[in-house]
């Protein structure tokens, strides 16, 4: 399939300016759900793949922890990490095109003073997401943040009351949730926001470089069928609007 995608429906791309064309990316990520694996497989590593093919860029990766993965990119190290909000950071290049979207869900306890209703229901609070995640971007009310690195010590501090609420991606909740057998009836889940998943790109001329190839190729690929059958592939919705 992702053969097809390279030659079969391959287009040329305007010139690039004065920067010589990248032959290769180096992507860092951290190990995300069947998202990002160390062996460069799973649906976000082929989704890249499946753009960069296209112009004849070879895609290289690396697994770090996600802070480590961010630093590498400020560092101008990579050319890229997987995957960011928009605006998460104020340093790097973020395209046009998105390529996931992602569930942020609210856990709390079951029987708490103070059931989620929306994001209103935060003010104020004492709320936990991961580490360098930067939600109160995003969530526009104030409240009383703590960063943890990881679900787990959330859920514990849930248990302790030393928060209100944690919010974090539904997958990612769904791995521990799973793993650690945690048992949900002692807790309530709820939808707070969707957030457009991003390549973010060193800002470099190679980053800027490899940023205009991503955007004019998922132009046209966002609605290729070829494409959109990684993401049902995968059990994955696709992202983009009809």
């Amino acid at each position: 399939m992702l053969a097809a995608l390279a030659v079969g429906v391959a287009v040329p791309a305007p010139a690039l300016g004065r920067t010589e064309r990248p032959q290769d990316i180096s992507l860092v990520s951290d190990a995300w759900h069947d998202l990002t694996r160390k062996d460069g497989t799973g649906l976000y590593f082929e989704l890249i793949r499946a753009v960069y093919a296209r112009a004849g860029v070879q895609v290289r990766t690396q697994i770090l922890p996600y802070a480590r993965a961010v630093s590498m990119v400020r560092d101008r190290k990579a050319d890229a990490w997987v995957a960011s909000f928009l605006h998460e950071k104020d340093f790097p290049l973020y395209p046009k095109w998105h390529f996931d979207r992602n569930a942020q869900m609210v856990v709390y306890r079951a029987g708490s003073a103070h059931p989620f209703k929306d994001q209103a229901s935060l003010a104020h609070r004492k709320v936990a997401w991961l580490r360098d995640f930067g939600l109160d971007r995003y969530i526009q009310v104030p409240m009383q943040v703590t960063e943890v690195d990881t679900i787990a010590s959330a859920f514990g501090m849930l248990e302790r009351d030393r928060i209100d609420y944690f919010v974090g991606a539904r997958s990612d909740l769904a791995d521990h949730i799973r793993d650690a057998k945690v048992d949900m009836a002692r807790y309530r889940m709820e939808f707070v926001m969707h957030l457009g998943l991003f390549l973010a790109f060193a800002d470099t001329p190679r980053g800027a470089a490899l940023r205009t190839i991503w955007d004019q190729q998922m132009e046209t690929l966002h609605r290729d069928p070829a494409f959109l059958a990684i993401y049902k592939k995968y059990g994955n919705e696709v992202p983009f609007d009809k």
